[in-house]
């Protein structure tokens, strides 16, 4: 029996069919995705519970594939994520890049300005300071002379990490309680405040008639419009505990922005 199974055993290594498919990992997914500004769309075709790995050629898949003789399955790679979170990723990077974009209009990459580790910036060399007093730029360690494109990559860096910060924040923290006054949807979001006072969430992807239902289910939790003649894509409402809500949809880009306050 110990020489049948050890004959079975030659047979399978000298046919190759023991050979299991290599898993590589893929790390960083999130850091690819943010990098490469991936649209929405490339992963709009899956479900979000999908898992979504990057191969080395930079194509992001769901499933199993080979290349160069190494196998890939989303299922099995630790750098997997799931495909809600990297839908979340890449509308992330493309609001940044709208920002910027905003920001920035008008200027040239190579235009050279001096750029504030608070994050702005001006074409200026003298600024005005709080004792009415005007300061040099150039010798001034607050500021650092870069050119559009580099303020660009620093903004783009920043905000990214602010918007890590945040979500680190709200994973580690209970769920605020404002934000249990909400309509619970199965929207895309991103948590862009949760603050004892103050949270604010941004959806994606909201068809008009969700933006409806939405504004329906927000004055069956208690909110009365304090401005009926507010456009329908406003709504301003306040409860009996004097909490604000201000929402607004944006049909072009199928966005709703919600923030809700105590006053």
């Amino acid at each position: 029996m110990k020489k049948l199974a050890i004959a079975i055993t030659s047979l399978l290594l000298m046919t190759g069919c023991s050979s299991t498919p290599t898993i590589t990992n893929t790390n960083n997914i999130k850091e690819h995705i943010l990098k490469d500004n991936v649209a929405y769309d490339s992963f709009s075709s899956y479900s979000d519970s999908d898992t979504i790995i990057r191969l080395p050629n930079g194509e992001y898949i769901h499933g199993t594939k080979e290349v160069n003789g190494k196998y890939y399955d989303s299922d099995q790679d630790s750098g997997a994520i799931q495909a809600k979170k990297a839908k979340y990723y890449a509308l992330l990077a493309m609001d940044v890049n709208n920002y910027l974009t905003e920001k920035f209009e008008g200027f040239n990459d190579s235009d050279e300005v001096f750029y504030n580790k608070e994050g702005s910036f001006t074409n200026a060399s003298t600024v005005i300071d709080e004792n009415g007093d005007e300061k040099d730029l150039a010798n001034n360690p607050d500021y650092e002379s870069m050119t559009i494109k580099e303020v660009k990559e620093k903004e783009y860096n920043r905000l990214i990490q602010e918007d890590a910060k945040e979500e680190k924040k709200n994973l580690s923290s209970p769920v605020s309680e404002l934000n249990e006054l909400l309509p619970k949807t199965d929207s895309i979001s991103r948590t862009v405040f949760n603050k004892k006072n103050k949270y604010a969430i941004h959806y994606y992807e909201v068809e008009k008639n969700e933006y409806f239902d939405y504004i329906k289910k927000i004055k069956e939790k208690g909110f009365d419009s304090i401005d009926p003649n507010s456009p329908e894509e406003t709504f301003l409402g306040v409860n009996s505990d004097n909490i604000s809500v201000n929402i607004h949809y944006d049909a072009t880009n199928k966005t709703l922005d919600v923030d809700i306050r105590r006053q």
